[in-house]
């Protein structure tokens, strides 16, 4: 029913978070394949992937050797939705599959995407370093995206955690041209589904902690807790707390968060 793909890079430390807290909070994880197609710069992060292929033995862990192809591979369009994360998200709120908001995404066809970021009391965009506010349209969790200011209400084609339609998103993904994951949202974006509507939870599922940047394809805004840094600690054993975000109010889609190891 679902194509699930994590995108990583030299996060393994992170990457443990994400899936430590996905396992807590999405209840049926366990019926469907989580992909993770991922890629290191060198050999101390090489050796974090491996060590977190031991803790997460269920995973299906895919290295990157074409990034394009490797996307289309993963994606099964016999899986009627998609959706896409990256490895600095966090899971905080529980999330089913029966919930009230995907039966409507569901059932409408008008709704682009189902996202898993927003909520509709968000006041910040980190990203544009812009006030948000609840968008004029917004009614029983949807709200008609390209009639809001440009902000994370009017960014439907995102890869943090947006569910799409399979048979809609993937000729995407077949005909445009993208060698990462920035590359792929930014063309995404440039080429947003035709459909009106968004939609979400009324409190967001996931948050991500942009504490650091591990690419060099923009100047994405990021905190000082180097992607390094958290792999030696990794390495050592230690690995980050999820219980200190459980249900935690975030005012942006992307907040600076601390961290807890364990």
């Amino acid at each position: 029913m679902i194509n699930i793909c994590i995108f990583s890079r030299d996060r393994s430390c992170q990457l443990d978070l994400f899936l430590s807290s996905m396992k807590e909070f999405f209840l049926e994880y366990k019926n469907y394949k989580i992909n993770v197609l991922y890629t290191y710069s060198n050999k101390e992060f090489e050796k974090g992937y491996n060590k977190l292929k031991e803790y997460h033995t269920d995973i299906n862990f895919i290295l990157e050797k074409s990034f394009k192809s490797d996307v289309i591979n993963i994606i099964d369009e016999n899986n009627k939705y998609t959706i896409f994360f990256v490895d600095d998200i966090i899971w905080k709120n529980k999330f089913t599959l029966d919930s009230i908001e995907f039966k409507k995404f569901e059932s409408d066809l008008h709704i682009l995407c189902l996202s898993l970021r927003l909520h509709p009391n968000l006041t910040y965009c980190y990203t544009a370093n812009l006030p948000m506010i609840k968008p004029k349209t917004y009614k029983d969790g949807m709200w008609y995206w390209k009639m809001e200011p440009a902000d994370d209400y009017s960014y439907p084609m995102s890869m943090d955690a947006h569910f799409f339609r399979t048979e809609e998103i993937l000729p995407l993904l077949k005909t445009l041209d993208y060698r990462n994951p920035n590359s792929l949202e930014s063309v995404l974006s440039f080429n947003p589904l035709q459909k009106a509507k968004m939609s979400c939870f009324e409190e967001s599922i996931i948050v991500n902690n942009p504490c650091n940047k591990v690419q060099t394809n923009n100047p994405n805004k990021h905190g000082d807790i180097t992607s390094t840094d958290l792999n030696k600690e990794f390495l050592k054993g230690k690995r980050l707390d999820f219980e200190i975000y459980r249900g935690i109010k975030n005012i942006s889609c992307h907040q600076e968060l601390p961290i807890k190891f364990i």
